[in-house]
């Protein structure tokens, strides 16, 4: 019966030309236009080699051959759906790595609630080395830059601002602290108060630690040092570290739906606490 290879996308158009009756109602349930869906039948019907309606005035009637190919067609359907049902059933359950820097992956984590849904596990990695969304390295990134990769997507959420912060009583020393992590902030302090440095930390979360000690100044992003109570800025903000903040993910999974779910909330999380990103007091 089957002489030349054909699709089931060909079987889905022809159940929606069948159901309908005709090609207006197909071409309204499988958004393609009536003339597109009439060439797909013809084709299908060349495929298999037997006509499958009698065109009528009033729509299209299922031959003999087309009523044994609904049938089939059918269960065909029936076969796709339950394979469908069951990818969802494990996409669910698949973990979701969002990967953002020390600070970023920090305010996450406080505004965790925001961010989860039932029934998807979420999995956090801060590290200031990016990991490969396009790889499948990670699910989500937050990245301080757009990415340039084709497989990726990506949305800008905010700018983030920089600025020196320490304790009123380390304002006035000329003590720095600086971290080894591979940072724009960490090339700041040493281009600019190399000679002042006093100590050096290889985590940027022990600048927090230290500065809350009165052991010297720090850079920060504003949404980290505006939010800590012991502190203040010891400076203006500078302008030179100011970036973009990009939500990234694979353009494969942006359409899954617990992912793209947690991609929303990351970004009305964010978006709605731009100002304190700006460093807008």
């Amino acid at each position: 019966m089957f002489e030349t290879k054909f699709e089931w996308s060909d079987l889905y158009l022809f159940l929606a030309v069948a159901r309908g009756g005709g090609l207006a109602a197909g071409a309204i349930s499988s958004g393609l236009s009536a003339p597109t869906l009439g060439r797909h039948m013809v084709k299908l019907e060349r495929a298999i080699g037997e006509v499958l309606f009698d065109r009528l005035p009033r729509g299209y009637d299922l031959t003999d051959a087309g009523i044994e190919l609904f049938g089939e067609a059918e269960i065909v359907e029936e076969q796709m759906l339950h394979i469908q049902r069951r990818r969802q059933i494990r996409n669910a359950h698949i973990p979701i790595y969002i990967t953002a820097g020390t600070w970023m992956t920090r305010f996450i984590s406080m505004h965790v609630q925001d961010i989860s849904t039932n029934g998807v596990r979420l999995v956090f990695g801060a590290s200031e080395q990016r990991h490969s969304i396009a790889r499948r390295e990670a699910t989500i990134g937050l990245r301080n830059t757009r990415p340039n990769e084709q497989a990726l997507a990506a949305r800008k959420t905010t700018r983030v601002a920089f600025a020196p912060y320490a304790t009123p009583n380390a304002e006035k020393l000329d003590d720095w602290i600086a971290t080894t992590a591979q940072t724009p902030s960490a090339s700041w302090v040493r281009s600019h108060k190399i000679s002042q440095i006093k100590f050096e930390v290889t985590s940027p979360r022990s600048l927090l630690d230290l500065a809350r000690q009165d052991a010297g100044h720090v850079v920060l992003p504003c949404f980290v040092g505006d939010a800590e109570p012991t502190l203040i800025r010891s400076g203006p903000i500078i302008d030179a570290l100011s970036h973009d903040q990009w939500l990234v993910v694979h353009g494969e999974d942006r359409n899954q739906p617990s992912v793209r779910r947690t991609v929303d909330l990351i970004a009305k999380l964010i978006v709605s606490n731009r100002r304190v990103f700006g460093g807008i007091e």
